[in-house]
């Protein structure tokens, strides 16, 4: 047995003692310990031993809401401001787990099952035989936070928003782009009707996915009543060299781009259990219920207020959770869930994990002549200890994984080993693809254009204290192959953009994935690496194209499955990401609160569920 094989059954029995069966269901009351005995100098032995410090019952938790009351406020840590709670310009995942709590989509996923059940659609849509007509039926009795009717018009209205190619919405518009229109079946405004141009195997979850906007609020001039899905569907180039023909486009689209539209709590506008009530930049956002909330049955509104507190400081946030200042942290660091909170009920804390479809990676700019070529990528991801760095840094608490496609999907390509820590192997293929020291000043270098360049770069962090400290290992082991390397931090609004417009070199990241059948179009495809897409690496390999694009309109099970396993064979080749590992969710709250459940995805709490006993309750409204 290889050592990344060891350390790949150490993590999954770690997880698998948390995390196994629905662990969405499960409060965890045990707590382990990793023990390392650490590294000799030559590397040459390690032992991992497991201990389990502390045993208790692992108690499944039922639904809880015998006796269930509204009142108090949930105060959760959010490590950053949110971008945007505009859902369709946005794409960073405070703001998208803000938005959840104040729109609503015409599908949902169930939390456990991961099956679609109906949302502000009545039921499951009809589908054509040729997978080319999806019909929602709308219900009658759902209402915007202002107390508006939601119905069909505003459904078609967020579609052309969403394929208005001026609107900043690059990431989301790639899963609408064979959508050829949108209409009301016979004039009835809760009968809509979408039409394909050609199958797409996911259609379903886009068609039903998005959150769904008021026109009434955000378009009152009615501009986009102006251009219909004929114009919509023409090339992005046609619209930006005859914007004088499209000038209602453009307009609207800088409304809806605007910060007033995603910030203003007169246009932040839907039909969820919450709106929002305040934003102050930097230190909280606050939701208040939704008294007009049309789903109370299934969807209850508990606490009068959610309340998202930005603390960049992870021990200040500690901090504040032993003195009951938050409710919940949601993301704690590995060292702090296992040494700062070794008995959290003495400061009247719970702890929770869960497995959850996240995935770190490192993207290389391909801009960057350092990262053009694929043996240097490859060199680098042989640069990455992942043993040792899971274990000394992570405690344990991740997986390691060498595909975009989650771990425990049955999708995974699991003929693809580890990337391998190998500095012999890194210096062989990086004197392969011409680097080498050429004036023996201990960086290695190369003529690229005619002058010598030294391969001299810097990583971009959003000021993560725990992804700093995996680059500070890099950073060091980078030396030992020739290679300078810097670290940067950046606040998450301009790391985001910098990301958006490929202004960085290199950058450690992450990737919640969905519970659907997977689709890499929106990651790597090439035509996504335009300013504002996802493919913010510049990605670009047309087989990698080719393969993706054919897996999205095969409607075979088993030949889509033989497409994805070429394509992550493809990405594996190519190394455009350097894939890290699976950490881990780990979760701090109060025990005040009752129905305290946590999930898998998509986001790991649903804070409008929880509700506290009157008098256990903390704030009042």
């Amino acid at each position: 047995m290889n050592k990344l094989t060891e350390q790949l059954n150490i993590s999954n029995m770690i997880l698998s003692k948390l995390a196994k069966l629905k662990i969405s269901l499960y409060k965890i009351s045990i707590v382990f310990l990793i023990s390392l005995i650490l590294v000799s100098c030559g590397r040459k032995k390690r032992t991992i031993e497991l201990i389990e410090r502390e045993t208790a019952e692992t108690e499944l938790i039922p639904i809880d809401t015998n006796g269930a009351v509204k009142g108090d406020w949930v105060i959760q840590q959010e490590m950053s401001d949110a971008e945007k709670l505009n859902p369709i310009v946005s794409n960073d995942a405070t703001a998208s787990e803000i938005a959840n709590y104040i729109y609503d989509t015409l599908l949902e996923d169930d939390r456990v099952t991961y099956e679609l059940i109906p949302g502000v659609a009545s039921e499951l849509p009809v589908v054509s035989d040729d997978l080319l007509t999806y019909t929602f039926n709308l219900r009658k009795d759902v209402k915007f936070s202002d107390g508006k009717p939601l119905t069909g018009k505003d459904v078609i209205f967020t579609v052309k928003v969403i394929k208005n190619p001026f609107t900043d919405a690059q990431a989301l518009r790639n899963y609408f782009s064979d959508v050829a229109d949108v209409s009301l079946v016979n004039g009835d405004p809760y009968i809509v009707q979408f039409k394909m141009s050609k199958p797409y195997f996911r259609a379903l979850y886009s068609l039903g996915g998005f959150e769904i906007l008021p026109k009434h609020i955000l378009d009152p001039e009615n501009l986009t009543d102006k251009f219909d899905f004929a114009k919509l569907n023409l090339a992005e180039e046609t619209f930006a060299n005859a914007q004088e023909d499209f000038g209602d486009l453009r307009k609207h689209a800088d409304f809806m781009n605007s910060q007033e539209v995603a910030r203003d709590p007169k246009y932040v506008i839907g039909s969820g259990p919450y709106k929002l009530e305040e934003w102050i930049t930097g230190q909280r956002v606050v939701l208040s219920r939704n008294e007009n909330y049309w789903n109370k049955k299934s969807e209850p509104a508990y606490p009068d207020k959610l309340v998202f507190k930005t603390i960049q400081d992870q021990t200040s946030a500690i901090t504040a959770a032993k003195n009951g200042e938050i409710d919940i942290m949601n993301v704690v660091r590995n060292i702090d869930f296992v040494e700062n909170l070794k008995n959290p009920e003495q400061f009247n804390l719970e702890k929770a994990i869960v497995a959850r479809p996240v995935y770190l990676y490192i993207a290389w700019n391909a801009k960057r002549p350092f990262f053009a070529d694929r043996k240097v990528r490859m060199a680098l991801s042989h640069c990455v200890d992942r043993e040792t760095i899971i274990n000394r840094i992570l405690y344990g608490l991740a997986v390691p994984i060498q595909s975009h496609i989650y771990y425990k999907s049955e999708l995974l390509n699991t003929d693809l080993e580890y990337i391998p820590y190998d500095l012999d192997k890194a210096k062989q293929l990086l004197n392969e693809a011409g680097w080498s020291d050429t004036d023996g000043d201990g960086v290695i270098d190369k003529i690229i254009d005619g002058k010598k360049v030294d391969f001299s770069f810097t990583f971009m962090n959003n000021q993560n204290p725990e992804r700093g400290s995996v680059l500070l290992v890099l950073v060091n082991t980078l030396k030992y192959v020739g290679i300078k390397a810097n670290i940067q931090d950046f606040e998450w609004s301009v790391f985001l953009d910098k990301q958006d417009r490929h202004e960085y070199d290199a950058c450690i990241g992450g990737w919640v994935l969905s519970a659907s059948p997977p689709d890499p179009f929106q990651i790597f495809h090439s035509s996504q690496s335009r300013d504002g897409g996802s493919n913010y690496i510049s990605y670009d390999n047309p087989e990698s194209d080719r393969l993706i694009e054919e897996y999205r309109i095969t409607a075979d099970e088993n030949k889509r499955r033989e497409l994805l396993m070429r394509w992550q064979r493809v990405i594996y080749d190519d190394q455009p990401y350097t894939f890290l590992w699976s950490p881990a969710g780990k979760y701090v709250y109060q025990k005040r609160f009752r129905n305290a459940r946590w999930y898998a995805y998509p986001y790991p709490n649903k804070s409008n569920e929880w509700w506290v006993p009157t008098a256990d309750q903390k704030y009042k409204n």
